[in-house]
């Protein structure tokens, strides 16, 4: 889309006209002018935004490098939260925080700077009272709003982050690039905040053979399972290459799972047909634990968070289905319980409904169960029939919060989709590969995208647009054994293979381009 076709159509506030400067108080450097100032956290900077700022000043490279403080990162922290509570993504909060770095060097002016603007976008008396265009959260979605009419059907996510920016705000012409040369230091900053952020639900990541995990620092971790044990692999750099595999030991030949506790770290759970055993990063982004014993044996395992931050995993064995449970977040746990049965020897997938609540999707060779929570944090309803049987399934969730099943048999690849918070479509038919295992992620704009992979090739389907019907599926590479997928932290989709030689991975270079397949660093364990 052109710049001139994004923003054709009504406005809805008056905008500025080019007498205004809008960012004359740039060029007075980053520290700003002796201008007063008012919080963005009514509780103020916290000390973890002091050690975020260390963790930042050296990452950074334009206005910003070297000026990071606890203030200007517990305002960008509000600006993001906002833009996390809206429903939007991260390249969203890239965008506001470039906003705010040019427009008041992340400081929320009490006093006009240009003409009437106040606060962190300095925003004039037509976006607001004083106290709303002071207040983080209400001038982030007035800029937001401004973004969304001028960007129609997120078109915003396609347009270059700088020209987002001047488009919403409208400074004279001369000033336009100034954003622009902000726009990647305000992605590493909006980076680190939503990686670190633990408002809102936690969205699991998929479980299987391989998996992976996002490091509060924002770099993936990656698990294989072996026939000797489990394997670790880590991005050495966000966004970045790969460490050597290492094993880690633990169960033989198990099935994986990862999640996020409340405080930022990983945990492993690692499920044979006679032990699950966990292991957890003893620090955010730190060194890994040993193996601790987690339960006995079974079939597959599944793990979630809370909207509260509270893990809960969820395993499935000859008997029907289990679930264990943090008793508080990144703390103790209850002990295992039955959760009404459920299919026997089922394969799992859990997701966040919109208001935070767990869905847990339990899949047999003859049957299709369904258990929710009843409430946010809450116990679980009975089982409900929610198909006939088959090999694999897999869950995600729209731009808009509603959750879409997919699930693979001899006939292909199908799914279900919510049409509400408690009503749901008919399987539909998607093609796609028989007998198929199955992973899904996200792209930057909020957009499903399917994976799928058997003994003969693998598969890749996407959404044409977020909310919306997916594109044909077309040939991702050769067969293997199993499928994962992570976001990195800039959100490009990364894929792990895994088959009888080793892991394979491909990773978006854009964000509708892909590398080749490639080992991850060295081959790893052979996966059957």
């Amino acid at each position: 889309m052109t710049a001139s076709a994004a923003v054709a159509g009504p406005t809805p506030v008056p905008v500025p006209g080019n007498d205004r400067s809008g960012v004359s108080h740039y060029f007075s450097g980053p520290q700003g002018l002796a201008i007063p100032t008012v919080p963005c956290d009514p509780a103020g900077p916290s000390a973890t935004d002091g050690i975020m700022a260390d963790q930042l000043n050296p990452q950074l490279h334009a206005k910003m490098a070297g000026y990071m403080d606890a203030y200007k990162v517990s305002c960008a922290r509000m600006v993001t939260q906002a833009v996390k509570d809206r429903g939007l993504n991260r390249r969203a909060a890239a965008i506001a925080i470039a906003t705010v770095i040019v427009e008041s060097s992340i400081n929320n002016y009490s006093q006009a700077v240009d003409h009437t603007s106040l606060g962190l976008f300095q925003q004039q008396d037509w976006w607001g009272t004083r106290e709303e265009r002071l207040n983080p959260a209400h001038a982030t979605n007035a800029f937001l709003d401004r973004m969304e009419q001028l960007y129609k059907g997120g078109s915003w996510n396609n347009e270059a982050i700088g020209e987002v920016c001047w488009h919403v705000q409208q400074p004279r012409e001369d000033l336009r690039g100034l954003y622009a040369v902000q726009a990647d230091d305000a992605v590493v900053i909006a980076n680190a905040l939503w990686s670190g952020m633990t408002g809102g639900p936690r969205h699991p990541y998929g479980s299987g053979r391989v998996v992976s995990g996002r490091s509060a620092d924002g770099r993936l971790e990656a698990f294989a399972a072996g026939a000797d044990g489990v394997y670790h692999s880590w991005q050495t750099a966000v966004n970045g290459g790969w460490s050597q595999w290492r094993l880690e030991g633990g169960p033989r030949g198990a099935q994986l799972a990862v999640a996020t506790n409340a405080d930022g770290r990983l945990e492993l759970f690692a499920l044979s047909d006679s032990t699950l055993d966990h292991m957890w990063q003893t620090g955010p982004s730190a060194g890994w634990s040993g193996w601790e014993n987690f339960g006995t044996g079974g079939y597959r395992l599944a793990a979630g968070s809370n909207a509260d931050g509270r893990i809960e995993v969820f395993a499935s064995n000859a008997t029907g289905v289990f679930h264990r449970w943090q008793s508080a977040p990144s703390s103790g746990w209850a002990g295992w319980e039955g959760v009404a049965g459920g299919p026997a020897n089922s394969r799992l997938a859990i997701e966040n409904a919109p208001d935070g609540r767990l869905e847990v999707f339990a899949l047999s060779d003859s049957t299709f169960g369904h258990l929710y929570q009843a409430q946010v944090n809450g116990g679980w309803s009975a089982w409900e029939n929610f198909g006939g049987g088959g090999h694999a399934v897999t869950v995600s969730y729209n731009q808009d919060g509603r959750l879409e099943v997919f699930a693979s048999n001899a006939n292909g690849v199908f799914h279900r989709w919510q049409t509400g918070p408690a009503s749901w479509s008919d399987w539909t038919g998607t093609g796609g590969l028989p007998n198929a295992e199955l992973t899904t992620s996200r792209s930057v704009d909020g957009r499903v995208e399917v994976f799928a992979i058997n003994a003969n090739t693998a598969s890749h389907s996407w959404q044409t647009r977020p909310n919306a019907p997916y594109s044909e599926w077309e040939t991702f590479g050769g067969g293997g054994t199993q499928i994962g997928a992570g976001n990195n932290a800039d959100g490009r989709i990364e894929v792990f293979g895994t088959g009888r030689d080793g892991v394979h991975h491909r990773w978006q270079t854009g964000f509708a381009t892909w590398s080749d397949w490639a080992w991850l660093n060295d081959s790893g364990p052979a996966v059957n």
